[in-house]
């Protein structure tokens, strides 16, 4: 009896400590399980992607009972760190020059040491190289655009300074053609911000005014003089302006304002606000990015990179001549946009420059001895349609007899010109001693 009695305790005892085990692994899988549904991708098939640094869970709580979780990745250009509460900081690359695709692993433990794992992927696309780019440190002397990314509008808009007053505020313009360059200047205590209206310096200053109490209050406004020194925020991006009892103020705008005015320090102290409600302007270089596939009607600038230079530099069709050939220049400032027009066997292209309408023509002229000879010009009335060299990413008309030609330039000349088609069929050429022209995004708003 007592031995059959010894048989049940020992029975009960394992399938108590069974009862307990599987609690225990139950409660185990739950926080998987909990960790799965915090990370999970949104569907099998898509790869998360993220675009900045974020916090995961160090640990988490199931029905009173806290896990470990700890956090691997496969790759050295993802840095896993803890923070002072225990989560743990991941800190990507955003600047990875091509697509990474990582792959975060969690281990679940309990108090007992045991642990389940699970995996979650993570892709950072690569960094992009074209388009309006923020600079982390602004440098003095070096020609910027001062621009926010307005995510007010519909659609969400770059704004750019456009070197005007808009009432009591700074004018802004959706246009890069039409935004000033704007450089540092070197001031006690930090930077001044200034431009060029001609040959005229003009400084932007965050200043005060006296209200009719005989109070002060901040503004903006574009003056002959620097005022306030500004002190350079990288955190947030911005400059600050310190006007003593008034407080710290920036530029830029808020909700949908298309202009810019001074705000608070205290509006962005919470960086989350930044790109949602708040909108604080940087300084950033625009880097055109080269068409593929244009579209007609469609606002471009028609440029080429000039490698032939002791200084490598792109080149803006300005919608002027420059003697017997089309102009250029290397600020984007000047550049003309341009627009493909459909056209009987291909396009048409024409500038404006000033609102006025012209043709960029490849054509011909009777030299004195009564033979033809190809050009290019500026003129009221299209001529020879262009096809599309998508290879070569530029515009070909075909001058029949003469043959084909395409526009751009070669060694050091900086103006646009007429050339055959034969310079550029071997495509090595192209950027070495053959420069042909194409269309580059800088998304201009259509006029």
């Amino acid at each position: 009896m007592k031995k059959f009695l010894a048989v049940i305790a020992a029975l009960v005892l394992c399938l108590t400590a069974c009862a307990c085990f599987a609690e225990a692994d139950s409660d185990l899988a739950s926080a998987k399980a909990y960790i799965y549904q915090l990370y999970k991708n949104p569907t099998r098939k898509d790869i998360k992607v993220t675009l900045t640094d974020f916090d995961i869970l160090g640990k988490v709580a199931v029905d009173g009972v806290e896990y470990a979780v700890e956090w691997a990745v496969d790759t050295e250009s993802v840095k896993l760190s803890v923070n002072e509460d225990g989560s743990v900081h991941v800190n990507i690359n955003e600047k990875s020059p091509v697509e990474l695709v990582y792959t975060l692993t969690a281990t679940v433990k309990d108090a007992a040491g045991n642990a389940e794992t699970v995996s979650f992927q993570r892709k950072v696309p690569a960094a992009a190289t074209t388009g309006v780019m923020y600079v982390e440190t602004p440098e003095v002397g070096v020609a910027y655009k001062f621009a926010l990314d307005q995510n007010g509008l519909t659609p969400p808009t770059t704004l750019f300074l456009n070197g005007e007053m808009s009432g009591n505020y700074l004018g802004t313009t959706a246009s890069v053609l039409d935004a000033v360059d704007v450089y540092l200047e070197e001031a006690e205590g930090g930077y001044y911000i200034y431009f060029y209206a001609g040959e005229a310096k003009k400084y932007v200053n965050i200043t005060t005014y006296t209200k009719d109490d005989g109070s002060l209050k901040n503004t903006q406004k574009i003056e002959d003089a620097p005022s306030v020194p500004y002190t350079w925020d990288a955190e947030r991006g911005t400059m600050v302006a310190d006007l003593g009892e008034l407080g710290q103020y920036y530029l830029g705008t808020y909700n949908t304002y298309n202009t810019m005015s001074t705000s608070s320090v205290s509006y962005i102290a919470d960086v989350t606000k930044i790109g949602v409600s708040q909108f604080p302007a940087g300084f950033a270089n625009v880097i055109p990015e080269q068409v593929e596939e244009p579209e007609v009607g469609k606002a471009y600038v028609f440029a080429l990179q000039q490698n032939g230079l002791e200084t490598p530099a792109m080149l803006f069709l300005t919608g002027e001549m420059s003697g017997n050939y089309l102009a250029t220049s290397a600020s984007l400032s000047d550049a003309a946009p341009v627009y493909l027009e459909q056209a009987e066997g291909g396009y048409y292209l024409y500038c404006l420059k000033d609102g006025v309408k012209k043709y960029v023509n490849i054509t011909t002229y009777t030299k004195d001895d009564g033979s033809l000879k190809n050009t290019q010009k500026l003129e009221d009335a299209p001529s020879v349609p262009y096809t599309w060299d998508a290879e070569r990413c530029t515009l070909i008309g075909d001058l029949g007899d003469l043959g084909q030609y395409y526009m751009g330039t070669y060694n050091t000349y900086t103006t646009i010109s007429t050339s055959s088609v034969s310079y550029i069929s071997d495509i090595t050429k192209i950027g070495v001693s053959q420069f042909p022209a194409g269309l580059y995004d800088v998304k201009l708003p259509t006029e």
